[in-house]
């Protein structure tokens, strides 16, 4: 029978420092950090976080997800929200990412019958749930194709699959059947991807409810149910850790970075980045050195 320990320990032996690594296999990222974290504001895309080890919390408004050993936190739509992290290094926080690909998830959510299931007509975007047994084993089974060039052309793709699979059957996934629910998380969803492509346009509650199909009051409600946040909060987020990417990893200026997702003033977008992420957007120039 698979438990934690084995886990552990094989992730280990692939993964020796600290830090973030995608792998071999598309949309897989390996985990660990050896040291407490203060929370940090993230956006996080559509996602599927297995703790091996260690503990995370995330925070959106007075709302706090614990999940550590055991747990996977479960994103369905992209949320910002702060985490921080408990880990040392004898003790290190270690963790598995899975992205979620939304065809991937709507063929399985189609193909998947759910005994006895009473769908909820809504549910948030965030969830977490403790992992099975079944859940262990396509873990371990994964670990060990990333030791294997051969293993993973091969086996990759569908390792990915049986997990999402796993998952999705899980009493607790919510956050996921919620999507195939006849309720408002689909639309949120449609609507918060949109923002993710469109960020830098004008766009108006108004507008993104008539998208939804839904009346702008009702829409209104549904979306900051499902990310705690109203709509034109959401957007200026979204915006703002798109910013801080280019910052990061670009070479623009503040003000090309503003003008690039969508300000008009400068000033008024160093205010409105201080007060997100507790540091300067001159800052983040410099870091980046």
């Amino acid at each position: 029978m698979m438990n934690d320990q084995t886990l552990t320990a094989l992730f280990l032996k692939i993964v020796h420092k600290e830090g973030f690594f995608t792998t071999a296999i598309d949309g897989i990222t390996l985990m660990r950090v050896d040291h407490d974290t203060p929370p940090i504001a993230v956006l996080q895309e559509p996602t599927l976080v297995f703790v091996l080890q260690g503990q995370k919390h995330g925070y959106i408004g007075t709302e706090t997800y614990s999940f550590q050993q055991g747990d996977c936190l479960i994103v369905s739509v992209s949320m910002p929200f702060d985490c921080d992290t408990i880990a040392s290094p004898e003790f290190p926080m270690i963790a598995i990412g899975m992205k979620l690909e939304a065809d991937t998830v709507n063929e399985l959510l189609a193909k998947t019958y759910f005994k006895n299931y009473q769908f909820k007509p809504l549910t948030t975007g965030m969830s977490v749930i403790q992992y099975d047994q079944n859940i262990s084993s396509v873990l371990f089974r994964l670990l060990n194709t990333l030791t294997s060039e051969q293993d993973i052309l091969i086996l990759g793709d569908q390792i990915k699959r049986e997990l999402l699979y796993r998952v999705i059957q899980h009493s607790g996934a919510d956050a996921l059947k919620g999507l195939v629910a006849q309720g408002n998380l689909r639309p949120i969803y449609k609507i918060c991807e949109y923002i993710q492509h469109h960020f830098t346009e004008k766009l108006t509650v108004e507008m993104l409810a008539e998208k939804a199909n839904m009346s702008t009051s009702a829409f209104h409600k549904a979306f900051k149910q499902v990310t705690q946040h109203p709509p034109l909060q959401y957007l200026k987020i979204v915006r703002l850790h798109k910013a801080k990417q280019l910052l990061q990893n670009e070479n623009q200026s503040v003000a090309q970075a503003a003008y690039a997702v969508g300000y008009q003033s400068s000033s008024q977008f160093s205010r409105e980045f201080k007060k997100q992420f507790g540091f300067s957007p001159n800052q983040t120039e410099l870091n980046k050195e």
